[in-house]
């Protein structure tokens, strides 16, 4: 079986000195990205299956690149967009190669509509990962312009064309604003993680020496993009109640983004800026170390673009208890009172008496770690590529 798979951004798989790193770094944190280069990496390794990816270059030129059985086509990038890598190219120019079903990561015009366009123009059957409701509040004023115009005029065209959508999360379908009317070929297939990944043979205090973090400090973990759908404010006002009843507790703030100045100002302000660490953008090879550094990992999500967080598998196979927001797509993971806790999205103080809770209780603690790490065994992605390949064959007949 040959398998299409659009998606906007893609790692590069062998080492290339003329890669930006800027386009690197994006891809990291693009969950889209990530999950696309995981299924085909896993996809590849099935017999009789071949993987052909669609993607953008990080410069101008067009290139092919060649891993095992997959085949990446880049389309040289024209300009960018808030941190789109944009290509013209596949919107008029046919791919080149033929493929027998098409898989599109959205959502992004800059891969849905040509994956739209090729299934229409060769009649081959349109897969469609929906990856969240489009954030029109994120980026500058032309990304936001762009993104809105994509949700008002295209997103319905390929959620109606596609044969099936596949959702992360069953309790999305209801928070979303977009794929109620689409729920009877929607199929529900979580996100996956190699939980190798994130097994360290390294104690915590050695992984708190190696990153230069405090021995003798409870230290709560936030990873992700720093945006306003994530919340990292909600967490940052709620450290003042923490340190008032837990002294020696200490914030690092994993990840980039435009709200850095923000939360820094914001926590002094609130006389915290010494309990908290602003780690900045950390490479893969350190992320399971800042995990098993950590007593907990708390994500206060407040939007409900936020479909399924890779961060909640990755603290599970790190085996960390999590503090996390009500949304409901997050209930995919977190069982409350099993391994995290659930408190109200936007609310501080809510969030700050859960993480307390957590800190004085190091019995709790240790139960829902090992609850987590029992749990997180179902999203191998062994397992997300047979449910994808069941997908593929059903609707291939």
């Amino acid at each position: 079986m040959k398998i299409g798979y659009f998606v906007k951004r893609f790692p590069y798989v062998n080492s290339h000195s003329n890669v930006s790193e800027d386009y690197a770094r994006w891809c990291r944190t693009d969950g889209a990205a990530n999950i696309a280069y995981h299924l085909a990496i896993s996809m590849a390794k099935r017999k009789n299956y071949e993987v052909n990816v669609f993607t953008t270059s990080s410069n101008s030129k067009d290139s092919v690149e060649k891993y095992e059985n997959i085949t990446i086509y880049r389309h040289g990038t024209n300009f960018t967009i808030g941190g789109s890598y944009v290509s013209l190219k596949p919107f008029f120019r046919p791919q080149k190669c033929k493929v027998d079903i098409l898989h599109a990561h959205g959502l992004s015009i800059l891969s849905d509509i040509p994956a739209l366009l090729y299934a229409r123009k060769e009649k081959i059957p349109l897969i469609f990962t929906y990856h969240g409701d489009p954030d029109t509040a994120a980026g500058d004023f032309i990304h936001k312009i762009a993104i809105s115009f994509y949700a008002r005029y295209f997103l319905h065209k390929v959620l109606s064309d596609a044969n099936t959508i596949i959702c992360p999360s069953e309790h999305y379908i209801e928070e979303s604003r977009f794929l109620g009317k689409y729920r009877d070929k929607i199929i529900v297939i979580p996100n996956g993680i190699n939980l190798e990944d994130f097994s360290t043979s390294y104690s915590k205090e050695e992984c708190r020496r190696k990153l230069n973090l405090p021995l003798n400090k409870n230290l709560v973990l936030f990873v992700g993009v720093l945006t306003q759908r994530k919340g990292p404010d909600v967490l940052v006002r709620a450290m003042p109640k923490i340190i008032e009843q837990v002294p020696d507790t200490k914030l690092i703030i994993v990840g980039r983004g435009k709200m850095r100045r923000e939360l820094e100002e914001l926590s002094k302000t609130l006389n915290v800026d010494e309990h908290i660490e602003f780690a900045g953008f950390v490479e893969e090879s350190l992320k399971a170390l800042y995990y098993k550094a950590a007593d907990i990992l708390s994500l206060p999500s407040v939007m409900t673009n936020e479909v399924f967080p890779i961060v909640l598998l990755e603290a599970s196979a790190s085996g960390l208890p999590m503090v996390v927001s009500d949304l409901d797509t997050l209930k995919c993971i977190i069982a409350d009172g099993h391994n995290g806790i659930v408190a109200r999205r936007g609310d501080e103080n809510n969030l700050s008496d859960a993480i307390i809770y957590l800190l004085q209780n190091e019995s709790i603690r240790k139960q829902m770690s090992k609850n987590a790490l029992g749990r997180v065994k179902d999203y191998s992605w062994e397992r997300i590529t047979e449910e994808t390949q069941e997908v593929y064959n059903n609707v291939l007949g």
